[in-house]
């Protein structure tokens, strides 16, 4: 997974769905129904940390985790060179410990970066971060449905990107190749996709309870999502505040 958001491959990414400063739209949409509620964030997955510093600039107290130590050193290079004050930290979900982070009133995951975590590993992932969530705290985050039927090809118009993906039915693992017009590469991506239904039920045995599912983050009444989307946002909470007694370091 790291090898695809590093160095010229993280330019690639970074340059086919924020060179419009598209951040700054997603995180108005997040702050739409999130408001100025708690002021601790925790994104989980920040690549060059684009969303983390426009959080920051508007006032919260943010800290970004990533796994590829490249991304990471961007997101403070950018931290630097913005004079925006945010903490960034190399950090593998499947193996780290979050508890030395603290507690957040919001945990957001974007860009479908637990999709890359085996679903063998995902609730013991999900109760890491629960550990992390503040009582009364929100978890946003995407995942990749698989759908049915399952869409093998995808065009996304807005970003000239070529989805063709291939689907291990019993495991939901799919192959995908996004082929990036504007950049003449394609970039190989092992992932695993869910059904909502499978969602819901991995986030309950994390100690979670759903509050929102929609294909948009402004996750405004009427838009929740068609009949088969190519991935979905979440939104939940704790179950009950005892919740976080299960988690896993």
């Amino acid at each position: 997974m790291t090898e695809l958001y590093k160095n010229e491959k993280l330019d690639i990414y970074e340059r086919a769905h924020y060179s419009l400063g598209e951040q700054v739209e997603e995180v108005s949409q997040i702050l739409s129904w999130y408001g100025a509620r708690g002021r601790r964030v925790l994104d989980v997955g920040c690549s060059g940390g684009l969303h983390a510093l426009e959080f920051a600039r508007r006032g919260f107290s943010v800290t970004g985790v990533d796994i590829e130590p490249s991304a990471i050193e961007r997101a403070k290079e950018r931290s630097g060179e913005l004079k925006i004050s945010a903490q960034f930290k190399v950090l593998d979900l499947r193996v780290d410990s979050l508890s030395s982070l603290g507690r957040f009133d919001l945990i957001y995951s974007l860009g479908n970066v637990l999709s890359h975590i085996d679903k063998e590993k995902m609730v013991g992932v999900l109760r890491k971060i629960g550990a992390c969530l503040a009582n009364r705290g929100v978890f946003l985050f995407d995942l990749l449905l698989k759908g049915n039927p399952f869409r093998k090809e995808i065009r996304d118009e807005k970003h000239r990107i070529l989805w063709t993906r291939g689907l291990e039915e019993q495991s939901g693992r799919i192959n995908m190749d996004g082929a990036f017009h504007d950049f003449g590469v394609v970039q190989h991506f092992e992932v695993w996709g869910y059904t909502v239904e499978e969602v819901l039920k991995i986030t309950a045995a994390s100690g979670f309870v759903m509050q929102g599912i929609c294909e948009h983050l402004g996750f405004a009444e009427g838009t929740e999502h068609g009949d088969n989307p190519f991935c979905l946002n979440f939104r939940a909470r704790l179950m009950i505040a005892g919740a976080r007694s299960g988690a896993v370091s």
